[in-house]
């Protein structure tokens, strides 16, 4: 058996042991640089997610209350019956402290940030060819994700942390699962999928802007039947419906959540009831006057289709909302609810070079955009490894655009955190998919050919 493994050891590129010395080296740094990792700051709606976790586990209320199922089901955990909020950052922001009950929680989102993106860091590493750009490859994510405009994340009580590193480990489960689908459309990749479905479950259930993400998903994977030899992969068909089955269940139980009528609120509210224009189409469509003791009872039972109706007959609303919002919600990303100055100087070299990759403007979308025209040209020459790659590309792209949309239309208020997820997508979009042409560049320009059996025509 040793021998076995022996021989395993020794089939393993050397290069990849120098990406295994970076990751161990930058999960270190990653430890070392942040301080106490028991430090943590919570904020106005830390609360809300102990509050939401402690209704029963099998129950509807685990997936309809104010948050989500799986921040339900981490602070459910870790958060014991006695706990107190003792820093409570704001705009003005204050200093990060040991809060009882809450060191299980800011832990587990440094442990899994690190897992989360050394596994990408790695798995981006196995999958680009030439070794320079495996080094320079997880070198980039490992840079993207520990500098301070991610990393502080983990010490703040929210969904955000998670949000990241979950988000990481299924795209690198992703990477490796359309990487082995395309190597062999008949692979048996059951323990594969298993692992990047309960991962994506997970992860979809931080945000109901998620659920996009899901139908993007389904959508891109369901484009893969037009080839022939994908189709008698009952494996590509089961990820279908469990996707279908995922968006179902997450668009229902947001319907019936008390957040979706919260958001509906501060939609009307702070958006539509300030325009008098606004309310006079809104009550041509069947809203009472707003002054009125109807209107809580027509709000709890119309206001969601009215606001539908409201958007398609005047699409210059949610178009000018969207044009307006987008370049704002690149802007201003580094969080305010705390300041770390014993930190440095190693944290204002960290926000240095993390405002290089991180810039706070469009950039970054047009980039993404530019780089994946690259690839999908590159692809139509047939230039090897550049399909999965343009898949990949797309899937990103699409996730991070479309999600942006219900996060602008829905939001009137922290627009740059609750977009945050999509930016971020567009960011490393742009440092990923750069060094994926580097690596197709650097490769020999033979074209790419299909097994005959598995021809899709």
């Amino acid at each position: 058996m040793l021998e076995t493994i022996w021989k395993k050891i020794r089939r393993i590129p050397p290069v990849l042991f120098i990406v295994l010395g970076i990751i161990l080296t930058a999960a270190i740094l990653r430890i070392k640089l942040y301080g106490d990792p028991s430090l943590s700051i919570a904020n106005n709606d830390t609360i809300s997610y102990v509050t939401a976790s402690r209704v029963p586990l099998f129950s509807s209320e685990i997936l309809t209350g104010r948050r989500l199922l799986t921040t339900n089901l981490i602070y459910k955990a870790l958060v014991p019956d006695k706990f107190e909020i003792t820093a409570n950052g704001s705009l003005s922001t204050s200093r990060r402290m040991v809060q009882p009950g809450f060191e299980g929680v800011v832990q587990f989102q440094l442990i899994m940030s690190i897992i989360g993106w050394g596994f990408l860091a790695l798995t981006v590493a196995q999958f680009l060819k030439n070794p320079l750009m495996k080094v320079l490859g997880s070198t980039l994510v490992l840079l993207f994700a520990f500098t301070p405009h991610m990393a502080d994340w983990d010490s703040i009580l929210m969904s955000e942390s998670p949000t990241f590193s979950l988000f990481a480990l299924h795209f690198a489960l992703l990477i490796r699962l359309v990487f082995a689908l395309y190597r062999d459309p008949d692979a048996n990749a059951g323990w594969l999928l298993a692992a990047w479905a309960v991962v994506f479950f997970l992860w979809m259930f931080l945000r109901d802007t998620n659920l996009v993400a899901a139908l993007v998903t389904l959508g891109v994977f369901a484009a893969l039947l037009i080839f022939r030899q994908y189709r008698r992969n009952k494996y590509l068909l089961g990820v279908l419906v469990f996707l279908l089955a995922v968006f179902l269940l997450g668009l229902i139980t947001s319907s019936q959540s008390v957040r979706s009528h919260v958001q509906l609120v501060n939609i009307y509210n702070d958006d539509l009831l300030r325009y008098p224009a606004r309310v006079d189409t809104l009550m041509e469509l069947g809203m009472p006057d707003p002054e009125t003791p109807e209107y809580s009872a027509w709000f709890k039972e119309h206001a969601t289709s009215t606001l539908v109706k409201f958007m398609v007959s005047h699409p210059g609303y949610p178009i000018h909302k969207i044009l307006k919002d987008f370049p704002v919600a690149f802007a201003r990303i580094q969080q305010t609810y705390f300041k770390a100055p014993e930190l440095n100087p190693a944290r204002e070299w960290l926000m240095h070079l993390g405002d290089a990759l991180h810039p706070e403007n469009t950039t970054p979308f047009l980039m993404s955009l530019t780089l994946l025209v690259g690839i999908l040209y590159i692809t139509a020459g047939n230039r090897p490894g550049a399909t999965p790659w343009s898949w990949l590309g797309i899937w990103l792209f699409l996730t991070a655009t479309i999600t942006m949309i219900p996060t602008i239309l829905g939001d009137t208020w922290a627009l740059n955190r609750h977009a945050l997820f999509s930016t971020m997508s567009f960011r490393l979009g742009m440092w990923l998919f750069t060094v994926v042409m580097m690596d197709l560049a650097i490769g020999k320009d033979v074209p790419e050919t299909v097994p005959a059996s598995k021809n899709p025509t």
